[in-house]
């Protein structure tokens, strides 16, 4: 059973003896040589050579057996008896397509019999979230799913999901040193978490930034010749952009909290604590992304975008309804397909999300990994190689360029960003293909929400606060934010490990 898920050498010493000298001695007197002999009259004959014998072969040492294979090393996959494996994603568009397409391959090819079914979830994260859960209480979860890093470690608390560590370092079937090098660490360590440290619980196969959609001219007619990169240039401009009698904002917010936790991050604040014991986005950061978003609103310089309004936020963009948009970067090719249906296409990209210190950015960067979850030896093994596969360079740069996100490789980026410059879709708006190359440097000035087991509820209570006070300008902001991080902090003590 699960636990129910809340609301929504050694030192060598050297010595030296002192040797003492011994008294002198009295030399003996000398004694009389003694009389010389005769030398014999006959030389004596040297004595006959004796034959050597002959050597005698040595037998050869008998061969030693080769240590027995332990552990994920003596796992044997076979044709003769395929490994089957169940994989839950919730991909859509090119990124379903060349998912399944990859999967097709895959079992046509590899050697070790492994035969993948292929699941789409339809509907949110959130949604694949629930079912996976469900899933794993009726005993029949996948066998690899899509898993944000706190959803992972909640799986990991009740055993449901496994630990990579072994099947990485493993000697047949892992990845050497220089393959993991290849993976930007960032990426990498992005997966980890202080509840569980030493452990695995996902790969990175998709990551994506916290970005400001930007529409070029219209910024060019509010006499700016590029994007703001201060919070403050960023308000100043939303609210100059702002006609709300002909329905035209500065920003259209989504109340998806990873945008929050995007602002607060950009304020030079975290939301999780570096020791992951407790929330912290009540801090002086977290005040002043509120209020920011407050006065946005109160001044009507954004607009909300309800979630009923489906891809409201790209449509309103592309009929220049919105001067900004705060999303994630993978809409790019959304993005440039609404813009280039518009009854007015224009210039447009997007940028690093605006900082209160530009010469210390922060950036959001997410994305769900790939979680292995808890079967037969086999099973998991066939899981991890074909995640493996998955991540190849050629493969992941092919996957980057049908999903929008970064390839997690260094070798593979240079490919992604040369075919998302060369992409038709993108023809006609050079600035935004300029943009994903962009995206790599972002990498370096990366943060994480909150990898812990709990947070999605957690997210619930934020977007609670985000809504309540900033769009509908109700209560005190930091007293709203202290009483969201008490329940918070509720939540992250019953939702971690014993012992932690």
């Amino acid at each position: 059973m699960i636990r129910k898920v809340l609301p929504v050498v050694a030192t060598l010493a050297v010595f030296a003896a002192a040797c003492a000298t011994p008294a002198p001695q009295q030399a003996p007197a000398p004694t009389e040589a003694p009389a010389p002999t005769t030398a014999p009259a006959q030389p004596t004959e040297a004595p006959a050579p004796t034959e050597a014998a002959p050597a005698q072969p040595t037998e050869a040492p008998a061969p030693t057996e080769a240590p027995a294979a332990t552990g994920v090393d003596a796992i044997t996959l076979s044709k003769d008896k395929p490994t089957e494996i169940l994989f839950w994603h919730r991909y859509s568009g090119d990124a379903q397509k060349f998912v399944e397409s990859f999967v097709e391959k895959f079992n046509a090819e590899n050697e070790f019999g492994i035969k993948v079914t292929v699941e789409k979830i339809d509907g949110s994260y959130a949604d694949l979230y629930s079912k996976i859960n469900a899933a794993i209480e009726g005993g029949t979860p996948p066998n690899i799913a899509q898993a944000y890093q706190n959803q992972a470690s909640f799986y990991r608390l009740d055993g449901n999901v496994i630990d990579l560590s072994p099947y990485i370092q493993s000697a047949k079937y892992g990845l050497s040193q220089a393959e993991i090098d290849d993976y930007f660490p960032f990426f990498l360590e992005s997966d980890k978490n202080p509840q569980f440290p030493g452990e695995v619980l996902g790969w990175p196969t998709s990551r994506s930034a916290a970005v400001l959609y930007v529409n070029l001219d219209w910024l060019k007619e509010l006499g700016a010749n590029e994007p703001p990169k201060t919070l403050q240039e960023f308000e100043e401009l939303a609210c100059k952009a702002s006609d709300p009698a002909n329905e035209r904002y500065g920003l259209a917010w989504q109340n998806d909290i990873s945008n929050f936790a995007a602002l607060v991050f950009a304020n030079g604040g975290r939301v999780l604590s570096e020791d992951a014991q407790s929330y912290v986005f009540n801090s002086e950061a977290g005040v002043e992304s509120l209020a920011l978003l407050r006065r946005l609103f109160e001044n009507k310089c954004a607009v909300e975008i309800p979630s009923a309004e489906r891809f409201g936020e790209q449509n309103r963009f592309a009929a220049q309804k919105v001067l900004f948009v705060m999303a994630s970067s993978t809409g790019l090719p959304f993005y440039a397909d609404a813009v280039a249906k518009s009854e007015k296409p224009f210039r447009w990209t997007y940028v690093m999300f605006p900082q209160k210190d530009p010469n210390k950015p922060v950036v959001d960067i997410y994305g769900a990994s790939w979680s292995v979850f808890k079967g037969t030896p086999e099973q998991q093994l066939a899981s991890w190689l074909f995640l493996k596969a998955f991540t190849e360079p050629e493969n992941i740069a092919q996957w980057a360029v049908a999903s929008g996100y970064m390839a997690v490789r260094k070798s593979a980026a240079p490919t992604a960003i040369e075919a998302v410059k060369n992409d038709k879709r993108y023809a006609d708006f050079p600035e935004a293909a300029e943009a994903y190359a962009r995206l790599y440097e972002m990498v370096a000035f990366g943060a994480v929400e909150a990898p812990v087991a709990g947070y999605d509820p957690v997210r619930k209570l934020m977007s609670e606060v985000v809504s309540k006070v900033a769009i509908k300008g109700e209560g005190d902001i930091k007293a709203a934010l202290d009483e969201a991080v008490a329940q918070a902090n509720e939540v992250l003590k019953e939702n971690a490990p014993k012992g932690y």
